[in-house]
C-alpha cells in the first residue's frame, strides 16, 4: 500500500492537539512607523510540533520605535512638494496651503503636538515656505535663490552692518551670488553644492529633476555629489512652462502648427533628461 495511503488513516486517529492560553500567548504590539524588531522566544520546530502532542507556543515580542518627529517632518514635506511626474501641476497653490495641509497631517504623529511647523521651516532653511507670493513656490527660481541666500547669510558669508535683520532684497542678491558659482567650467562649484546641498536638493525634488524626486533611500541623488548646474534647474523649468503651454492650446486636427508627440524625442517620454 503507498506510504501516502498509510499516512492519512493515522492522522486523522491521532490528531495533534495545541494548548492555546489567551492571556500568555498574545502578542505585545505598539505603534511603529519606522523600526520594527520581531523577537521570538523559542518557537519550536516543525518537528518538535509534531513530536509534542501539547506544544505549547511562547509569546513573540515585537519592540516598535516611533521616527522622530524632525525626521517625520522633513519627510512629509519632502513627499507633499514631490509632483506625480517630472511636470505636473503643483499640489498647492500656495505656501499657506502648504503649510496647512504639514500641520494637520502632523497631527498623526504623537509627537506632532509640540512641533512648530514655522520653527521647522526655519530650522531646515527654507524661509521661502514662509512666504505666500506664487513666485515663491517651491521649485522654482525665486524660492531657490532666496533660501540660498539666506543660509549664505546664515554661514557667514555675507555680512550687512548696516541692516540689524536682513530682508528680501538682501536674501535675493546673495542668493543670486552664490548660484552664479554652478554654471559649468567653475572651480568652485562643488563647494557650493556641498554647502547649500539640502536646499538645493528640496528644490530641485519640487521641480521634478530627474534623480531628484524619489524619496531616500531608493535611487535619491545627493545634490552635492551630482555635478548638477543652474542651467539644469532652469532648463528644467522652462521644459515644463513650455508642456504646461502646449498642454492648453486647442488640438485641431487640422493645425499645422500644433506640437505632435515624437516618440523618438527622449523630453516626451519618462523623466526629463538633465542637459
Amino acid at each position: 500500500m503507498p506510504l501516502l495511503a498509510l499516512a492519512i488513516p493515522y492522522a486523522q486517529s491521532s490528531p495533534v492537539t495545541y494548548e492555546i492560553d489567551t492571556h500568555a500567548n498574545r502578542h505585545e504590539v505598539s505603534i511603529d512607523m519606522e523600526k520594527i524588531q520581531n523577537q521570538p522566544h523559542d518557537l519550536p520546530s516543525a518537528s518538535s510540533v509534531a513530536r509534542l502532542p501539547d506544544a505549547h507556543f511562547r509569546r513573540a515580542v515585537f519592540e516598535c520605535h516611533p521616527i522622530p518627529v524632525n525626521h517625520y517632518f522633513d519627510n512629509l514635506l519632502a513627499e507633499l512638494v514631490t509632483p506625480r511626474d517630472e511636470c505636473s501641476a503643483r499640489p498647492y497653490t500656495s505656501n499657506a496651503e502648504l503649510r496647512k495641509a504639514l500641520g494637520d497631517l502632523m497631527t498623526f504623529h504623537p509627537a506632532g503636538g509640540s512641533l512648530s511647523v514655522e520653527a521647522r521651516i526655519r530650522a531646515v532653511g527654507l524661509p521661502s515656505l514662509l512666504r505666500d507670493e506664487p513666485e515663491y513656490l517651491p521649485g522654482t527660481l525665486s524660492a531657490l535663490t532666496f533660501d540660498i541666500g539666506a543660509h549664505g547669510i546664515e554661514i557667514g558669508r555675507f555680512k550687512f552692518p548696516q541692516l540689524r535683520t536682513p530682508g528680501e532684497a538682501e536674501f535675493l542678491l546673495v542668493g543670486e551670488s552664490e548660484l552664479a558659482f554652478l554654471h559649468e567650467g567653475n572651480p568652485h562649484a562643488p563647494r557650493i553644492r556641498e554647502e547649500h546641498a539640502a536646499i538645493l536638493g528640496f528644490h530641485y525634488r519640487a521641480a521634478g529633476m530627474r534623480g531628484h524626486t524619489t524619496l531616500p533611500p531608493a535611487g535619491y541623488a545627493l545634490a552635492s555629489t551630482d555635478a548638477t548646474h543652474l542651467s539644469d534647474f532652469t532648463a528644467q523649468l522652462a521644459r515644463c512652462r513650455q508642456r504646461n503651454d502646449l498642454s492648453r492650446l486647442p488640438r485641431a486636427a487640422d493645425d499645422r502648427n500644433y506640437y505632435k508627440h515624437n516618440p523618438m524625442d527622449a523630453m516626451q517620454n519618462g523623466p526629463c533628461v538633465i542637459l
